[in-house]
């Protein structure tokens, strides 16, 4: 009987079977990685609140172009804020870093117009600015309002300096001769507490006209002057002033022009006409010695010479309160650069030249600025009969002394005062008694003639010459008739002609005196009580 025995044989390859799974599981895993690759980065952005941010709807755009989808949003765990999770595409996410910035974008109405009406359909959005390159970062605070510009915008920042913020807010426009070149762009309180840095930005190509000479002032609100050539009002725009402004010029300063680095400090004025004043930048004190009142005097008064603002006043206080001549003192900031505008004098120079000012007779007095307001300024002014050679200008280390003229009256004062005196001299009350008396007079012979009807006897009288008047040139009339018959009956050198002719003359004389007499009756009735004025006659 044969028996089959099995033969067992190694095979030395993978059986084919295996081939389906195994590139199954490659499919999968390339699948994965692509889906991986092509997966964006999931962020995560904090915002105060969550208004109208819907998860699967609310969309992530820059430029316009949809980056990504929020997918969450929740409570953050002190509750004060929302953390909204997002997941940004691949080619977007490859340019997040912690310059990234995000805001939300809903309907906004300003002092600069409504803009954003399209989301009141479409909803709320989400920006992104990528920023500037820099350390990968995928946790980012919202912003609370949108940026005045975005990084990739082409321009500079600069820092304004202010005494205060105004009316000024961020987004607040820029102006170049009135033409809008960049906005606020934030502002703070300084370190030290004593001034405001404001954040600006200048778009290109405007940055390349912010030199290091250039002057900002503010041109929030309205500007109303007043001067000898009229009332002069000044306002930027609409906007500034609603939301405040800033401007600037290159017409200011004395260095050359160069252009301005980005990030520089300047100064910003309260108004254009400061920047006229803080061209002159070297301020050297002096002290003033008064003996009469200095009330109207207060801080802040200009100090003149020959019409010219060279300083102001900084202070008024009292030396002694005993009966001591030049015990009230007057501190002086003068600017010597007003007087010579492009020299750069030193302390020792300004006081020599004040010391030969002084030894041709130069003083410091105190004038009245207005008569309505008793208000008071420093004029320096040469004093012709200043012989008093003993008073001369005193230098000292912190003020240096200018001597002042004895009198603080000014001449107008003394103007003024010459023409009370001159008013109190006159007699107003004999002039009133005088008028009381001549009115009285005169209304007493108004009555007189009220009482006898003098007027209207006067029109009758009139009325009767006129009748007279009328029947003498009838008569005349006739008699001239009569005397054109009689003289074809009569010899032309007769006796009775030349008598008739003459009688003829007479009547016709008469007649004409009694119409000039008639005519001043109507011109003037009360010509039979008070006569006829010689230059009437």
């Amino acid at each position: 009987m044969r028996i089959n025995r099995a033969t067992v044989q190694r095979i030395s390859s993978i059986s084919p079977i295996w081939i389906v799974p195994a590139v199954a599981l490659a499919i999968a895993l390339w699948l994965a990685v692509q889906a991986r690759m092509e997966k964006g980065a999931t962020i995560e952005i904090e915002f105060a609140n969550a208004t109208d941010i819907i998860p699967g709807q609310t969309q992530i755009r820059l430029k316009d172009v949809r980056v990504g989808l929020v997918k969450d949003v929740k409570l953050t765990r002190d509750l004060k804020s929302v953390r909204v999770i997002a997941e940004l595409d691949r080619e977007v996410s490859q340019n997040l870093s912690k310059n990234s910035r995000f805001w939300v974008v809903t309907p906004r109405i300003s002092a600069t117009g409504v803009s954003n009406l399209g989301t009141l359909i479409s909803g709320v959005y989400i920006v992104m600015d990528p920023g500037e390159p820099g350390e990968f970062e995928t946790k980012f605070k919202g912003l609370k309002e949108p940026p005045v510009y975005q990084s990739d915008e082409p321009g500079m920042q600069y820092v304004m300096q202010a005494e205060e913020l105004g009316s000024i807010d961020i987004g607040s426009p820029l102006y170049y001769r009135q033409i809008r070149v960049g906005e606020v762009t934030s502002y703070k309180l300084a370190e030290d507490n004593n001034h405001v840095d404001i954040n600006v930005f200048i778009r290109a190509p405007y940055n390349k006209l912010v030199q290091t000479r250039s002057r900002f002032w503010n041109v929030s609100g309205f500007g109303l002057s007043m001067g000898a050539d009229g009332i002069k009002a000044h306002m930027a725009s609409l906007a500034s002033l609603i939301s405040g402004g800033i401007a600037f010029d290159n017409a200011a300063g004395f260095e050359n022009a160069t252009l301005a680095d980005e990030g520089r400090r300047f100064f910003l004025y309260p108004d254009r006409e400061s920047v006229q004043e803080g061209r002159f930048n070297i301020k050297y004190y002096y002290l003033l010695r008064f003996s009469d009142s200095v009330r109207g005097l207060t801080v802040g008064a200009p100090v003149e010479f020959r019409g010219i603002h060279i300083g102001e006043v900084v202070d008024v206080s009292l030396d002694t309160a005993d009966n001591i001549e030049k015990s009230l003192l007057v501190y002086i900031a003068m600017e010597p650069q007003r007087l010579e505008p492009n020299t750069n004098p030193t302390r020792e120079e300004v006081d020599a030249r004040m010391e030969s000012l002084v030894a041709q007779g130069l003083r410091a007095k105190m004038k009245t600025a207005s008569m309505l307001t008793g208000s008071r300024y420093i004029d320096l002014v040469f004093e012709n009969d200043a012989n008093d050679g003993h008073v001369a200008f005193v230098r000292a280390e912190n003020y240096s002394e200018i001597p002042t003229a004895n009198g603080t009256i000014d001449d107008l004062t003394r103007e003024v005062a010459g023409i009370v005196g001159k008013i109190n001299n006159i007699p107003f009350e004999q002039i009133g008694s005088d008028l009381s008396a001549s009115m009285s007079s005169l209304k007493t012979i108004l009555g007189d003639l009220e009482r006898n009807q003098t007027a209207d006897k006067m029109d009758a009288a009139v009325a009767n010459l006129d009748k007279t008047l009328e029947n003498a040139k009838q008569a005349l009339g006739q008699l001239d008739s009569v005397l054109q018959s009689v003289d074809h009956a009569i010899a032309p050198d007769s006796e009775l002609k030349y008598e008739l002719t003459e009688m003829l003359k007479a009547v016709s004389e008469a007649a004409g005196s009694v119409e000039l007499f008639v005519n001043e009756l109507n011109r003037n009735p009360n010509a039979l009580i008070s006569g006829v004025d010689k230059d009437d006659e």
